[in-house]
């Protein structure tokens, strides 16, 4: 009888899973699919995004702090990075959020850039898993965002990180914490402070913004340094960084990446040499003189960092010539390797006319091995001193160094040496920089 029992127990739950699996499956299918469609329907509110791995306990908490303490509008998403401690399945059972559950570990940036695909907000907000949050905590970073159209990206202050962010606290427990943070965070323009660092534990960004800077690099692995990738970028496109010093939340600081162990530190070092590499010194860029003509408006995209004259592609296999500001689809296949641009930042492009897979090679063959004259759109020209530019729209633009010249597939064409005297008339722009690596085939 117990044998019985028995089969007919595991009968039944070999039947749910199944059956679970294939209602979530059919459910993401057309989830997906409605996500796509109403793309841009959006709501006036915050979509708060929750990277998580494993941790579950710190989770919770944190789930437990946004629904007690956030009173604007917002919704939940939460993206799993393939937890093996039961976060799967409290997501499942949980009500009032939204998530995915990866079948692998994405790192931070790639969960991240899954709840940017997801969110519906007309503001963004990234939190960390391990955070607590508190009293007015939201109102308040919103109120200090939409103060200044300056302002890019905002961060609170916190008991635990690195940089200016971190403050002295004294409190022995969540509960002492809660009362302190009721008394502190009491908004008071005042104590917003521009910083050239903000640390990816809490950012809250507009919609419009991310639209114009795009995802975050997925070239960094696990975690660390994407945070100050995404805020180097946002700086080089006139957007501001700042501490809203009025905000407090409790942060327990690194619990997902101390479970690396050994680890951690080839992670960190990993991510410090592709850090290195693809900005050199980013602070020479931001103290040119094009910086400065930001202040006349103009808001700068991603795109306008991007190089001209050159074959992209976006989520699927479709390509583009990119000339002027306009993506013409190409027809056919041109056999030369497209550069993986994320839809943000394709759909920036104006659609142009189909051109054929010959007339785009013809283009670049007269961009890149043209011996007339240098000052043609997208030529590529090289100064004494090693420097790569690339003419485009009657300026010059700078690569940020040799490593985005390959990440855009220019390596293999020759530069014509130009002295140093020809091109005194060209005043420094803005720079030509990688575009973020994206893993994903749906970003």
């Amino acid at each position: 009888m117990n044998q019985i029992s028995s089969h007919k127990r595991n009968g039944y739950n070999d039947g749910y899973k199944k059956g679970f699996n294939s209602g979530y499956k059919d459910g993401y299918s057309r989830g997906r699919l409605m996500g796509i469609t109403q793309f841009t329907n959006v709501f006036e509110g915050t979509s708060i995004i929750v990277p998580t791995y494993n941790q579950l306990n710190y989770l919770k908490e944190c789930i437990e702090s946004i629904l007690h303490y956030t009173d604007a509008p917002y919704e939940l998403i939460i993206i799993d990075n393939a937890s093996d401690d039961g976060t799967a399945e409290f997501l499942q059972s949980s009500q009032g959020l939204r998530f995915q559950i990866n079948e692998e570990n994405l790192g931070f940036a790639g969960a991240v850039n899954q709840g940017l695909m997801m969110a519906r907000g007309t503001t963004l907000m990234i939190l960390n898993n391990d955070s607590v949050v508190t009293t007015n905590w939201l109102s308040n970073l919103l109120g200090c965002l939409q103060s200044d159209s300056r302002f890019g990206i905002v961060g609170p202050v916190t008991n635990y990180i690195s940089g200016d962010q971190l403050i002295h606290v004294s409190y022995q427990d969540i509960a002492e914490m809660q009362q302190f943070s009721k008394s502190y965070n009491q908004s008071n323009e005042h104590s917003w402070t521009v910083t050239e660092r903000l640390t990816g534990f809490c950012m809250l960004f507009r919609r419009d913004d991310f639209n114009r800077l795009g995802f975050f690099d997925e070239g960094f692995e696990i975690g660390n340094c994407e945070d100050d990738d995404y805020g180097l970028r946002a700086r080089l496109l006139g957007m501001q960084l700042v501490i809203a010093k009025d905000t407090f939340i409790h942060h327990y600081g690194s619990v997902s990446m101390k479970t690396l162990n050994s680890k951690f530190e080839q992670v960190y070092a990993n991510n410090l040499t592709f850090y290195s590499s693809k900005w050199g010194d980013p602070h020479d860029m931001l103290s040119l003189k094009w910086q400065h003509n930001l202040n006349s408006g103009k808001k700068l995209r991603t795109i306008d960092l991007y190089p001209t004259c050159v074959i992209v592609r976006g989520a699927n296999s479709k390509t583009y010539w990119v000339e002027n500001g306009i993506r013409y689809p190409i027809q056919g296949a041109s056999g030369i390797q497209p550069v993986r641009v994320s839809q943000v930042d394709l759909r920036c492009w104006p659609l142009g006319d189909s051109i054929s897979a010959e007339d785009a090679i013809g283009r670049m063959k007269a961009v890149y091995f043209s011996s007339d004259s240098w000052e043609q759109e997208g030529r590529l020209i090289k100064l004494k001193n090693g420097s790569v530019y690339q003419y485009k729209e009657k300026r010059l633009h700078r690569f940020m160094n040799r490593l985005a010249v390959a990440a855009w597939h220019l390596d293999s064409y020759e530069p014509l040496l130009v002295n140093d005297d020809e091109v005194q008339k060209y005043e420094e722009e803005v720079p030509i920089i990688s575009p973020p690596v994206i893993k994903a085939d749906n970003i």
